[in-house]
């Protein structure tokens, strides 16, 4: 699958997981019931047939078969699953960089020329004027350097389905890609007070020549200073 063909990541990563499991699921379910059922209905009983079992060795080649493949797919899924999460937790090289800090209630985005965007809960509705939404570029992974100032708030970024607590005290790190250019919503999943249920943020995905035109510098992805070691000293 291109990179560019789908809507965002790593929601891709988590789709083809659950694919894999469910249809690795259905298989089996299919192969141990139908012949449960067929078993059931043929051997039945049945007044005065077979009424006393018959004496039966084990089969060497059966036995070894159904754990022999059992094993493989456990293997299989647990090296498939764990490539995703590796795949998940760590950001491309070439991420642009942003610190985002979670306060009561709303978010504080910073970029790595120290332009910010305070993006406030709005009790009437989920709409924002455009000095609180935050510019993101189309195409470009987005690693997320997260923080608090006062409660466990989680980030949520609804088209990527990625989530990571912000925590009071702790940097937390999570990593986006959004492709096709629109507005999107950021929300909090952890009850974080009175207005929780209005804390969110518009994420607006531009081309990036907007994006960098925006943020007022040619190439933002030069950084020089780490977001890092500034939620650190703060």
């Amino acid at each position: 699958m291109a990179l560019l063909e789908v809507l965002a990541y790593p929601r891709v990563y988590w789709e083809n997981l659950v694919k894999v499991w469910f249809w690795m699921a259905v298989i089996i379910y299919l192969i141990v019931a139908i012949p449960t059922l067929y078993f059931i209905v043929k051997y039945r009983y049945k007044k005065g047939e077979r009424e006393e079992g018959e004496h039966i060795e084990g089969n060497t080649a059966l036995e070894v078969l159904w754990i022999v493949i059992p094993i493989i797919i456990v293997l299989f899924l647990g090296t498939y699953s764990f490539a995703n999460f590796v795949k998940q937790r760590n950001a491309p090289e070439v991420a642009l960089e942003l610190k985002v800090v979670a306060f009561m209630w709303g978010w504080d985005f910073e970029y790595p020329n120290g332009k910010k965007v305070y993006a406030f809960f709005n009790p009437e509705g989920f709409t924002a004027p455009e000095e609180q939404k935050a510019y993101i570029p189309a195409g470009k992974p987005i690693k997320v350097y997260l923080t608090s100032r006062d409660v466990i708030y989680s980030f949520f970024v609804h088209p990527a389905k990625i989530t990571e607590d912000a925590v009071p005290g702790r940097i937390t790190k999570l990593w986006f890609q959004i492709n096709k250019p629109s507005e999107y919503f950021v929300f909090c999943r952890e009850y974080c007070g009175t207005w929780h249920s209005r804390m969110f943020a518009i994420l607006k995905v531009v081309p990036e020549e907007e994006f960098n035109k925006w943020l007022g510098e040619a190439e933002p992805a030069q950084q020089t200073s780490s977001i890092e070691a500034n939620v650190t000293t703060q």
